[in-house]
């Protein structure tokens, strides 16, 4: 049950039972289409405080409760040098309860601008992806490439384009390939290709994913595709509410469609309801997870979907990743972070999953 608290517990009842059908109806929707889905669920247990504070087993667990098959967990190249033992340990807990890690490789940190040149930065990410990938070989079959490194590539005031004008405006949509800085996009070319070849080298068999901060960045990706013909195998895309309908984006394009030309499966690594539960929208949250999210889902052009994120991390203030969580966190009387209340949007995130068949 569906803890809105909101209004008397007959009226609950009722709005509780009217998401429960109508999830089952997109379920059934699924289910009818045979296709397999990956449902998973964001985490920080190697890079964020609250994070390291809460067992691992007890992460793992939640995401398991869900009914979700996949935790996507950041890897960088520090936060693995000082939390291999953890990282081993977090893959250990989750063979225990039948979950796959998807680890986001992150080679490089900092301002890429100052950074040293493409080729180094490929060798870098080389060397770290054989490595970690090496490491894991047969255990950890998906690898994600980066982090939305379109962002730091997009075109910014006083920049000049491929063409040699000056950009005078502010951040484009990024939906030409002509959106990106020159220099910086190479940077972001070196890191994933490097990262992809890492990979490839330590286990041919992995599957490599590459992702954009969503919007309208596929210029991005044609960049990359088209004309670079940088090698992956899964599409990734970021996607807010605040983004709108990804069916019907500005009220006309219907992205998951569009992106279709790539050629590769989509999956979404990262959606949400923008601010998550933040001023005590906690039913709205839960609602995004019953309306949003079960669409989503039953679209047969998405082939996975990732919460973000599993906690809350309400030391980040009243912006930023406060208030993204399925579970509250809060300082226990030893002063550190616990796991608290499940919120509504748990409940009603897995009973979307549970809607639909077994993804595992």
């Amino acid at each position: 049950m569906f803890a809105f608290n909101a209004g008397p517990g007959a009226k609950k009842f009722v709005k509780i039972a009217r998401v429960v059908l109508s999830i089952g109806i997109l379920g059934l929707s699924i289910a009818a289409a045979g296709e397999s889905f990956q449902w998973g669920v964001n985490g920080h247990p190697v890079s964020q405080w609250g994070y390291f504070e809460v067992p691992l087993a007890t992460q793992v667990g939640l995401v398991a409760g869900t009914g979700a098959g996949w935790y996507r967990v950041d890897l960088g190249t520090n936060n693995f040098a000082a939390s291999t033992a953890r990282f081993d340990e977090l893959l250990l807990e989750a063979e225990k309860d039948r979950v796959r890690l998807l680890p986001v490789l992150i080679s490089f940190s900092g301002d890429r601008s100052k950074a040293a040149s493409p080729e180094k930065i490929r060798a870098a990410a080389y060397a770290f992806a054989r490595l970690v990938v090496g490491r894991y070989r047969g255990r950890i079959t998906h690898w994600e490439l980066g982090n939305e490194l379109d962002i730091n590539a997009l075109l910014r005031k006083g920049d000049r384009t491929r063409e040699g004008k000056v950009w005078q405006w502010g951040d484009p949509d990024g939906s030409s390939p002509n959106d990106y800085e020159e220099s910086r996009y190479q940077m972001a070319k070196a890191e994933i290709q490097g990262l992809e070849d890492g990979v490839k080298a330590a286990d041919p068999g992995a599957v490599t994913v590459v992702d954009t901060s969503g919007w309208l960045h596929y210029g991005f990706i044609e960049r990359l595709v088209n004309e670079d013909h940088v090698s992956f195998d899964i599409l990734s895309w970021h996607w807010y509410s605040h983004m709108g309908d990804i069916t019907r984006v500005q009220g006309k394009l219907d992205l998951v469609k569009y992106l279709k030309r790539f050629g590769k499966p989509l999956w979404l690594t990262e959606t949400n309801r923008s601010h998550g539960s933040a001023g005590g929208s906690d039913r709205e949250l839960a609602q995004f997870m019953a309306d949003s999210v079960a669409q989503m889902g039953a679209n047969p052009g998405i082939s996975g979907l990732f919460i973000y994120e599993l906690l809350d991390e309400p030391y980040f203030g009243e912006s930023g990743e406060s208030h993204y969580g399925l579970v509250e966190i809060a300082r226990s009387v030893g002063g550190k972070w616990e796991v608290g209340q499940k919120k509504a949007a748990y409940d009603a995130f897995r009973a979307v999953v549970a809607a639909t068949p077994s993804r595992k």
